[in-house]
């Protein structure tokens, strides 16, 4: 019965952060206008998920009662999203000036927050 849970609690915790890779995104100078403004509000989705993921989540809540290490790796999981979301968000927004898209509303990256050298 344990064992049972201990198996679902896992595969159920197994994909908390969410999944993002620049590497198989197209090459920004290949994109169109709409293409960038598309691209900007799925990585604006995949951040507000990480975002809301980080922290005392009930992911990490989770984690943390069936396996500690898990809470640290999903926290570093999310952090690695997001510093990935907004490297290529930033690429994005300097095409969309270069190539003078108008932008109904441009999904910049938020400010991260300073470290408090925890």
């Amino acid at each position: 019965m344990i064992a049972g849970l201990l198996l679902i609690g896992s595969l159920t915790l197994a994909s908390c952060a969410p999944k993002y890779t620049a590497a198989t995104a197209k090459p920004v100078s290949d994109l169109s206008c709409t293409e960038i403004q598309d691209e900007l509000t799925k990585l604006a989705a995949i951040r507000a998920d990480a975002e809301s993921k980080k922290g005392v989540s009930k992911e990490n809540v989770l984690w943390a009662l069936f396996f500690w290490p898990g809470a640290v790796v999903n926290e570093m999981d999310n952090r690695d999203v997001i510093a990935k979301v907004d490297a290529r968000t930033e690429e994005l927004v300097k095409a969309q000036s270069a190539k003078q898209c108008t932008t109904t509303q441009t999904a910049a990256p938020a400010t991260a927050p300073a470290a408090t050298g925890k």
